[in-house]
C-alpha cells in the first residue's frame, strides 16, 4: 500500500519593516503629494475668484472684535479672531449664490477630477488592491506546493471576483471624494457667508478660507492613507478566502502591528496573532479602528491543530509585542 506524504507547509513572508509592516508609505506618500498639489490650485483658483467677486469699500467705522466659528468633524469646533465691520461688500443674495456656486465648481474640478468613472484616486486605491494580491499571492505559494501549481497571478487578476471588488473599492472611493468636496463646500460657504454679514475684510476672509482648507487636506490625507492601506488589506483578505474555498487550503491571517510610538495599544496588543478575516473585519469595522491605522495582516496557512508551523517565527513575534508594550508603558 502506498502513503501519501504529507504536504509540507512553508513559513510565511514576514516583512522586516515593523514601523511599516503594510509596505505602504512610498505609495501613501505619493498620493499625499498629489492632494497637495490639488489643494494647492484650489488656493489659487479661489484667490483668482475672489479677488474678482469680493469687491466693496472699507467702512470708516471702528472695527468689532469678533469670532467665526467653524465645525470639525471629530475635535473641537474652531473659533477664528476677526474684525468685525470694516469693509462692505458690492454683493446681492443672488451674487452670493452664484459665487459659491463657483466655489463649488472650483473644489469639484479638483477633488473630483475625472468623475466616478475615472476619479483621480481610483488608480492609487486599484494599484494597492493589485499590490496587496500580489503579496498574498506570493505568501501563499511560498507556503503552499498546491496553491503554487494551482494558481497563477493573472488568474487572480483577470478573475470575475476580483473585477468586482476593484469595482466595489471605487464606488466607495469616489463616494468618500465626493463627500469631502461637499462637506468643503458648506465649510467655505459658512465663512464667505459670515464675513459678507459682519463686513469682515476680504484678506481677514481668504486668510480664514486658506486655514479651513488645510482642515480639509488633513481629512483628505487621513482618507487617502485609510482608503489606500484598507485596499491592500482587503485584497489580502480576499486571496485568504479565495485560497480556503477554492482550494480547501486551512488559512488564517496573521496580524502583524505597526511597532511604532503612534500605533493605538489595543492593535498592539494584536500583534503575532491568529485571526479570521471575520474577525479583523469585524475589528476595522468599530471605534475608527480603520483610521490611522498601518498595521497588516498576511494569509497564512495553518497545520492540522490550527497553528503556524514555524512556531520560532510565533515566538519571536510574541517577544516584539511583549517588549513594544513594556517599552510604550514605560514612556507614559
Amino acid at each position: 500500500m502506498t502513503m501519501t506524504a504529507p504536504t509540507r507547509i512553508g513559513t510565511p513572508i514576514v516583512p522586516r519593516n515593523k514601523n511599516d509592516p503594510t509596505q505602504s508609505s512610498t505609495q501613501v506618500g505619493r498620493m499625499y503629494r498629489d492632494i497637495e498639489s490639488r489643494y494647492l490650485d484650489i488656493k489659487r483658483n479661489l484667490r483668482i475668484l475672489f479677488d474678482q467677486h469680493l469687491t466693496g469699500r472699507e467702512r470708516a467705522a471702528n472695527s468689532e472684535p469678533g469670532y467665526i466659528f467653524c465645525n470639525n468633524e471629530d475635535s473641537p469646533a474652531t473659533l477664528y479672531q476677526v474684525n468685525a465691520g470694516t469693509y462692505i461688500y458690492d454683493m446681492t443674495a443672488a451674487q452670493l449664490a452664484d459665487l459659491l456656486q463657483r466655489v463649488q465648481l472650483i473644489l469639484d474640478d479638483a477633488l473630483l477630477d475625472g468623475g466616478s468613472q475615472n476619479l483621480w484616486a481610483l488608480e492609487y486605491v486599484a494599484a494597492e488592491y493589485e499590490r496587496g494580491t500580489q503579496q498574498a499571492f506570493t505568501n501563499l505559494s511560498v507556503q503552499s506546493p498546491i496553491y503554487e501549481q494551482q494558481t497563477t497571478l493573472q488568474q487572480l487578476l483577470s478573475s470575475t471576483a476580483y473585477q468586482n471588488q476593484v469595482a466595489a473599492a471605487y464606488v466607495s472611493t469616489y463616494s468618500d471624494w465626493l463627500l469631502e468636496s461637499d462637506r468643503a463646500r458648506g465649510d467655505l460657504a459658512n465663512v464667505i457667508a459670515d464675513s459678507i454679514g459682519r463686513g469682515i475684510n476680504p484678506k481677514e476672509t481668504a486668510r480664514i478660507i486658506s486655514q479651513r482648507l488645510d482642515v480639509s487636506m488633513a481629512r483628505a490625507k487621513n482618507m487617502a492613507q485609510t482608503e489606500q492601506v484598507g485596499a491592500l488589506r482587503k485584497a489580502q483578505w480576499q486571496e485568504t478566502d479565495w485560497a480556503r474555498e477554492r482550494l480547501g487550503l486551512n488559512t488564517a491571517v496573521l496580524w502583524l502591528s505597526a511597532l511604532k510610538p503612534t500605533t493605538r495599544s489595543w492593535h498592539a496588543a494584536r500583534h503575532g496573532k491568529i485571526y479570521t478575516t471575520e474577525e479583523v473585519e469585524a475589528f476595522y469595522a468599530e471605534n475608527g479602528n480603520r483610521y490611522y491605522c498601518y498595521c497588516s495582516q498576511i494569509p497564512v496557512i495553518l497545520d492540522n491543530s490550527g497553528k503556524v508551523i514555524n512556531q520560532g517565527l510565533m515566538a519571536d513575534l510574541t517577544e516584539e509585542r511583549i517588549i513594544f508594550s513594556s517599552t510604550k508603558n514605560n514612556n507614559l
